[in-house]
């Protein structure tokens, strides 16, 4: 039955959009060599055949093994011709526009006539054949200095009739043939009504370079189908920054590298504002400027040059889509997506994430950038590529489909989204940036799914549904980083249930025994680090153990790399037991003398936050007593007992609150109203907040007598 369906889809596919629509089976494994996006290879195999495809691209593309060969060869022929990516910048001082031949990585200047006929070449290149040329071709003999042609052939060859001469110059791009498609929008939006809905994903998947009927194999494949077609919401919409997190071999670069000439990859690297944005010495524009979307891949590796500066620029274009760089002001359409690797456990984020950007270079977990993304793709969802998923049966051309997609950009739309917006409104308390958000993806969804306007009531709710998802899980996690400066509620639109995370992490194994059976000795604090570039600020939850040994030892205070003010924090607790012995009635509990105190957990700075939990776990294991479950001491004490606020309250009860602590002591006189409306129960189940003003009040809570 279901070879049935495929051949319908396949039967319709070829009446409605003809040559355009190709057998795709074979394709994706024949790369050309493998250095050429997918788009170019299947352009290039559709017009030559694989073979003679092959022997162009052996001839005629520059490789790390070729590049000298083919440079050499218009040193010495005065010409080559070249397959490559070729981009054209203006450089107004010298009164000149410049070539660039990415593969080649060589740049020379043009004919004025190609930039009339390919204006594209100047606003963010072309893949092509190029010729460049170093010299005249001249049938004259006005000028005797020149060299004829013949005089470098065989001594025994006849001259022909009338010589060429051959008068050099500098290199110049004089011929340019593109590998590049145009399209009728139009066409592609009319060919939809010959399709179902779930037919047109799956063509608009196996165009992708998916193959549809592995991904609907999978488990939650429906929902799947619709999490793989969001990779392609940055091409069709304007100023769309996305984020994908997830597990190695997702193929989370794979489709926008392969599918259109307009996306461009950063792998790891230096971002700078000269690449990025504009490049004051040369007056370049940058990759922003140039293309339709940007990959920053392996995101964990990338490198902020000049971070200030950088990162400013960043979020004045993720905000507006302009920038100022000098004197000038700038503006660009170009999408973002931040792509990076994630720990998973069973289809989950590993619960050793504080949040999940934490994987995020420190510079980006800034909450003024981060809550600039529009949207998360939970990359943890999607299933490691088999041979068998990049195996479509048929589809259209991806060079076509790519350039149908940029085109999406711009077909009028506005109508029909007006249309969507009032019969699904917008849910309230969202901000400026949450509507922005649900606008553009959700805009972009249905330009994909119904671009002629004709909705399918409970796809659309769907994927509205994904929509209010992607941004709700960007808001979860600013919440997790700045409880108090982000409070939780649900963003989507109204009637629509929002698939959600969840406000709390998994627990770990340690975390778990705290909050169901603790061991003496063991309690809660929590450690924060700032970060002096972006200001972000960064908490977790720190678990002191104290253990008295068995045989008379020296005190031992042992803390984990990155957890900072671990003796610090002994004096003070120490300082403060010693003196209040009597007190507390703890003289013959005592032990000074092989007593060893561990910190598990950071990075991030002890004092001032961790001295109430360090005297607490410090008695406990004097009193072979545990403390109650799933508690957690925040504050700092003086050395006469009195508890300290620590500035960075709230994000300290978020690193307890998300490890499953349900009872939390803080200090007295902190705003009690703030904490209970931020950690509220609907959210975070209910959590008690008991006010401590002096580390005994907190001792007398904990072991009662």
């Amino acid at each position: 039955m279901a070879s049935d369906h495929r051949d319908l889809g396949e039967r319709k596919g070829e009446a409605v959009f003809g040559s355009v629509f190709i057998d795709r089976r074979g394709t994706p494994r024949a790369r050309l060599g493998g250095q050429l996006p997918g788009f170019l290879s299947e352009y290039l195999i559709g017009a030559y055949g694989i073979h003679d495809a092959g022997l162009l691209v052996e001839e005629h593309f520059p490789t790390t093994r070729t590049r000298n060969s083919l440079q050499y060869q218009l040193l010495q022929d005065g010409t080559v011709d070249v397959l490559d990516y070729l981009e054209v910048s203006v450089d107004l001082e010298r009164e000149q526009t410049i070539a660039h031949m990415t593969a080649l990585q060589f740049s020379c200047a043009i004919d004025a006539d190609l930039l009339d006929q390919w204006p594209d070449l100047l606003s963010g290149g072309m893949w092509g054949r190029v010729k460049v040329s170093r010299v005249y071709d001249l049938p004259s003999e006005r000028n005797a200095a020149l060299v004829p042609v013949w005089d470098r052939t065989s001594i025994y060859d006849e001259p022909p009739e009338e010589p060429i001469y051959r008068e050099e110059r500098a290199p110049t791009v004089i011929e340019f043939v593109p590998y590049q498609v145009s399209v009728d929008v139009r066409r592609f939006v009319e060919g939809r009504k010959a399709f179902g809905t779930e037919e047109w994903i799956d063509l608009l998947l196996a165009s992708s370079g998916y193959n549809p009927q592995w991904i609907r194999a999978q488990p939650n494949g429906r929902r799947l189908t619709r999490l793989y077609l969001s990779r392609l919401i940055p091409l069709v919409e304007r100023n769309i920054n996305l984020v994908e997190l997830g597990p190695k071999n997702t193929g989370k670069t794979h489709l926008l590298r392969n599918l259109s000439p307009y996306a461009f990859t950063i792998s790891g690297g230096q971002a700078t504002p000269a690449n990025l944005f504009v490049n004051l010495a040369t007056k370049q524009g940058g990759l922003i400027q140039s293309r339709r979307v940007i990959v920053f891949d392996e995101v964990a590796r990338l490198q902020f040059s000049q971070n200030r500066a950088t990162l400013a620029l960043l979020k004045d274009y993720m905000e507006s889509g302009q920038f100022a760089r000098g004197r000038a002001s700038y503006g660009a359409d170009t999408s973002l997506v931040f792509m990076g690797n994630l720990e998973v456990e069973g289809m989950r984020p590993s619960p050793r994430y504080r949040h999940l950007f934490e994987v995020l270079p420190r510079e980006l977990q800034d909450t003024a950038v981060l809550d600039r993304l529009h949207g998360f793709i939970p990359g943890w969802e999607i299933p490691k590529l088999s041979p068998l998923a990049l195996e479509p049966s048929f589809g259209l051309a991806s060079d076509y489909f790519g350039e149908v997609l940029v085109g999406l950009r711009d077909w009028p739309y506005d109508d029909v989204w007006a249309r969507i917006q009032k019969r699904w409104p917008e849910r309230e308390r969202m901000t400026r940036r949450d509507v922005t958000a649900l606008d553009r993806m959700g805009r972009a969804f249905f330009k994909l799914v119904f671009p002629d306007g004709h909705l399918d009531d409970p796809v659309a709710e769907e994927l509205l549904g994904i929509t209010g998802e992607y941004r709700q899980r960007i808001h979860e996690q600013l919440v997790k980083i700045e409880p108090g400066e982000f409070t939780p509620y649900e963003v989507g639109f109204r009637n629509i249930p929002v698939h959600a995370d969840g406000w709390e992490r998994i627990e770990t194994p340690l975390d778990r025994r705290l909050n169901r059976d603790p061991s003496p000795g063991a309690a809660t604090g929590a450690v924060a680090e700032s970060d002096a570039n972006s200001g972000s600020m960064r908490t977790d939850v720190v678990i002191i153990q104290a253990v008295v040994a068995e045989s008379p030892g020296q005190t031992v205070v042992m803390a984990d790399p990155g957890i900072a003010g671990g003796d610090a924090v002994w004096k003070v607790a120490r300082f403060f037991l010693a003196a209040h012995l009597s007190r507390l009635g703890l003289e013959s509990r005592a032990r000074w003398e092989g007593l060893g105190i561990q910190f598990t957990g950071g990075p991030g700075d002890l004092r001032g936050r961790c001295e109430l939990a360090l005297v607490l776990a410090i008695v406990s294991a004097w009193l072979k007593r545990p403390l109650p479950v799933a508690s957690a001491a925040i504050g700092g004490i003086t050395v006469g007992g009195d508890v300290t606020t620590p500035r960075e309250l709230l994000p300290l009860v978020m690193a307890a609150a998300n490890r499953g602590r349900k009872t939390i002591l803080v200090p007295d006189g902190c705003p009690r109203d703030l904490l209970e409306s931020t950690f509220d129960a609907a959210h975070y189940g209910l959590i008690t907040f008991i006010p401590v003003a002096h580390a005994i009040d907190a001792l007398t809570w904990a072991f009662p007598r």
